[in-house]
């Protein structure tokens, strides 16, 4: 299939299953994507793109590491981007097949993607799961596809080298069963997480993060051992998942550090 026609049929979930491939839009998506050392199947950049100096070195980059570089008209990148501003460059890349660590570290963290529809948000909390060091980011049923070009972008990059993965909940819960997880939610009735000791973070939690409009699954709310909350003010109901999750594994991230300090102390 030409580098083009495969770019447009990527624009569908079907299409990206199908190929097993991903698009990369935009200057800063594209340098991150030819940094992290993944292969590339192909470039595509448009004329007015060329003209950007940033974005020439990126070619010139690509074209000395092999990678096809189909220079296109600018209508002809808007039709095979995703995004509304692809900024005249673009690259085709294989799924990477990521895994959960093995094994597992002692102290560690996952986090959970309860039907997530909005892609920015999906982006964001990957990237904020990476920057936080959490293990690994496992997505639900419902959710949108992790490697839709406007997850990717939103990523900036984290998608990349962070560990994610699609699974039924069925496998999720036998995943992290085995590795003895538990599973922490946010619940506005629930502990302050701020307000946990060292000795009451568990070593190893899954943290969901779920749609905001519909709440906790079904499955998932029975399995939840642990709600937290996030002291807010009474004038405020609720935050963005993005924003709400970027706290509370901020939060878990300090208390596993408070943990290791009181036991070394």
């Amino acid at each position: 299939m030409k580098l083009l026609t495969l770019a447009r049929d990527l624009q569908r979930r079907k299409g990206r299953e199908r190929q097993h491939r991903f698009v990369a839009e935009g200057t800063r998506t594209v340098e991150g994507l030819l940094a992290s050392g993944l292969p590339v199947t192909g470039v595509l950049v448009s004329a007015s793109g060329l003209e950007d100096g940033r974005t020439a070195a990126l070619v010139a980059q690509a074209r000395d590491r092999g990678v096809q570089v189909l220079e296109v008209g600018d209508a002809e990148l808007m039709g095979a981007a995703d995004t509304e501003s692809p900024q005249g460059i673009l690259a085709v890349a294989p799924i990477p097949d990521h895994r959960l660590p093995t094994p597992m570290p002692p102290c560690a963290r996952i986090l959970v993607l309860d039907a997530l529809q909005d892609p920015g948000n999906v982006g964001t909390v990957i990237r904020t799961a990476a920057a936080l060091g959490v293990s690994a980011t496992i997505a639900l049923p419902g959710t949108v596809d992790l490697w839709n070009a406007k997850v990717v972008r939103g990523s900036m990059g984290a998608l990349f080298h962070h560990p994610v993965l699609a699974m039924s909940w069925e496998d999720c819960a036998a995943q992290l069963g085995l590795a003895a997880f538990v599973i922490m939610a946010a619940d506005t009735d629930g502990v302050n997480i701020a307000d946990l000791r060292p000795g009451q973070v568990p070593d190893r939690v899954a943290l969901v993060a779920s749609n905001e409009g519909a709440g906790l699954s079904a499955h998932l709310a029975s399995a939840v051992t642990q709600r937290v909350a996030i002291a807010m003010e009474p004038t405020v109901e609720s935050l963005n998942v993005g924003v709400a999750t970027g706290i509370l594994l901020h939060a878990l991230r300090e208390g596993q550090y408070r943990d290791v300090s009181a036991v070394s102390s």
